[in-house]
C-alpha cells in the first residue's frame, strides 16, 4: 500500500581505499498509513518511494 513518510533519518559513508568501494550507516523510517496507523523501524534493504519525495 502507499504511506506517507513521517520522518527519514541516518547516516551513510561511502568509502573508497584503493579502488575496494564500501558502505556503512543506517536508515530508520516512521510511515503513516492512510487509516493512520504508524509504523516505522530501521531499513534493512532498497527504500523506493513512488512519487517524488521533497
Amino acid at each position: 500500500g502507499r504511506f506517507e513518510i513521517l520522518c527519514l533519518s541516518g547516516t551513510y559513508l561511502l568509502t573508497d581505499n584503493a579502488g575496494s568501494r564500501g558502505r556503512s550507516g543506517a536508515l530508520s523510517i516512521s510511515l503513516s498509513s492512510p487509516d493512520g496507523r504508524v509504523i516505522g523501524g530501521g531499513v534493512g534493504g532498497t527504500l523506493i518511494a513512488a512519487t517524488p519525495v521533497q
